[in-house]
């Protein structure tokens, strides 16, 4: 079986401050804090500088897919910024929490609370989806989360949120609005979050850097939310083409459909189902049953969705949804399905608290393995190795990808999740066609009179290369998480003011954060950085 090596999925280690910060400690990814040269960049006046050319002054920073090389230069590590899944993010729904994962050790980093900083909770959190810095997003269902046609709940008791928490400390740095019931989630290539909401039968679009609202039906949002003519969205991915799928699981009586948006339209190009036993065989076994619920995309672009109480999975076509086949599975209620580096697919049998590998070209089955009680949600490593959730078990269980072995860690009550919870989709479908990393680091002017006025930088950009750099500021270090960025800039020496963000002539800030990003399409080609520099006065 074809896996990475050990050296292609590892993070570079973070050096903050002179620490050497690695995946388990409390703060999960630092961000590097730089001294102040003393003295003027430009001769004298009031005109400050801080450069980053070396190898050890790069390594001041956050470094996320990117590498140094022997002359001291930054590029896209081969392998790093698709595949690295460091932590998995666990939603406690019975407790409004979420558990972090170290994926090499199987150890809880930590359970933190789901609140804003006023207080405001995520109501019966589910659906985490990790973007490409490592940050978290997760839906806050509510406490009753149903029309009252269904379920007689009313419906200003369901949640309307979803929550962006912060790979540095676990904690929560953006709330936003979106519509009833958030419960479908997934990033696009441009790391913008896509909101299904179960309720309202509708797909939000929103920044997931800014929290800027694309796509709803509230104030402040560009255009209006994406009707998709279908009920209940209940599951999202995006492949390789960003086109994102929805599993709409229908209401009480109703047959489940799927459906297909364009993320640069927002239009819907396919709504398929429901589907029906016209196959008379699909992988060899005739069938009659089929249901939907969890969703995932393969690298060839085809959909797999697990079956419910059908007990089964079922592929469909990428390009025109058809159905493909179906794989009579031998537990029981089949919930979330993941797909692995190889193309096989995992689906959890809540009923028999089993897990099931199958091969995706074929549907033949290839192992099944116990797990604690009430298995929801799976998701794949960067290893090879499978993520278990197990609602009725309070844990998740890691099985070896080679072996079997398993080791379960427990996390909150109600553990709860189908989606990218390790972000591995992300990086290996949605993401396939581009090559992406990122350095991040933050200057301190040691001067609380400080206005940051611009970024310069050297760089090689090869064929089918881009490279750009955005800013943002803040008078304290803690209050960058939540300062905005501002639009990329792709100009050396460009005046940060004009950037939109939080680095204008709004007054003294006495922090920067400079994030570069490194881009490369369809060759191995990568952007080399050779030297950063970011300019202020007092």
């Amino acid at each position: 079986m074809c896996r990475l090596s050990l050296m292609q999925v590892l993070l570079i280690a973070l050096t903050v401050s002179g620490c050497t910060c690695k995946p388990g400690m409390a703060t999960l990814i630092g961000v590097g804090d730089t001294t102040v040269d003393a003295g003027a960049a430009d001769g004298g006046g009031d005109r400050f500088a801080r450069t980053f050319t070396s190898r050890d002054d790069f390594r001041l920073g956050t470094y996320n897919g990117a590498s140094d090389d022997v002359a001291g230069d930054l590029t896209i590590a081969v392998g790093q910024s698709q595949f690295a899944t460091p932590y998995m993010w666990v939603p406690n729904s019975a407790e409004n929490s979420i558990s972090v994962i170290d994926t090499k050790t199987a150890a809880l980093v930590g359970t933190s609370p789901l609140a804003t900083t006023t207080g405001e909770p995520c109501y019966n959190p589910s659906r985490t989806t990790v973007d490409f810095n490592f940050d978290c997003w997760v839906g806050c269902r509510g406490t009753n989360s149903y029309l009252e046609s269904y379920g007689g709940q009313p419906i200003d008791q369901v949640d309307v949120k979803v929550m962006k928490v912060s790979l540095r400390d676990s904690t929560v740095v953006r709330s936003v609005n979106v519509g009833h019931a958030p419960r479908a989630l997934a990033l696009d290539a441009r790391n913008h979050l896509w909101v299904g909401n179960s309720v309202d039968d509708t797909v939000w679009e929103i920044d997931g850097d800014t929290g800027q609202c694309y796509r709803g039906d509230r104030a402040g949002c560009a255009q209006p939310s994406v009707k998709l003519g279908c009920d209940f969205p209940y599951g999202a991915v995006v492949d390789r083409k960003q086109m994102l799928w929805l599993v709409c699981r229908g209401y009480a009586g109703q047959d489940g459909r799927v459906t297909k948006v364009d993320t640069a339209t927002g239009a819907v190009v396919g709504l398929y189902g429901p589907f029906t036993n016209t196959a008379p065989t699909v992988f060899g076994v005739a069938r009659g049953c089929i249901q939907l619920y969890g969703i995932g995309v393969d690298q060839l672009g085809d959909i797999w969705v697990g079956g419910f109480s059908c007990n089964d999975v079922i592929k469909l076509s990428g390009a025109d949804g058809s159905l493909l086949g179906v794989k009579k599975l031998g537990g029981t209620t089949t919930r979330g399905v993941a797909i692995d580096l190889d193309g096989n697919v995992w689906a959890a049998s809540s009923s028999t608290s089993t897990v099931t590998k199958i091969e995706g070209a074929t549907g033949n089955l290839l192992k099944t393995v116990d797990v604690p009680a009430g298995p929801i949600g799976v998701a794949v490593d960067a290893y090879g190795h499978l993520w278990a959730v197990s609602q009725s078990g309070d844990s998740v269980t890691k099985i070896n990808g080679v072996d079997s072995a398993k080791k379960t860690t427990a996390v909150g009550r109600g553990p709860y999740s189908y989606s990218d919870m390790l972000g591995l989709s992300l990086r290996m479908v949605t993401l396939a066609r581009q090559a992406i990393a990122t350095w991040r680091v933050v200057v301190d002017s040691t001067d609380d009179a400080t206005h940051f006025t611009s970024v310069k930088w050297a760089v090689d950009t090869p064929t089918n290369t881009t490279f750009s750099v955005r800013v943002r500021c803040a008078t304290t270090k803690a209050g960058l998480s939540t300062a905005a960025f501002s639009t990329e800039l792709t100009t050396s020496g460009a005046a940060i003011d004009g950037a939109g963000g939080s680095c204008g002539q709004g007054g003294p800030q006495r922090f920067l954060e400079a994030e570069a990003r490194f881009a490369s399409t369809g060759t191995s080609a990568s952007p080399a950085l050779h030297d950063l520099t970011a300019y202020w006065v007092r």
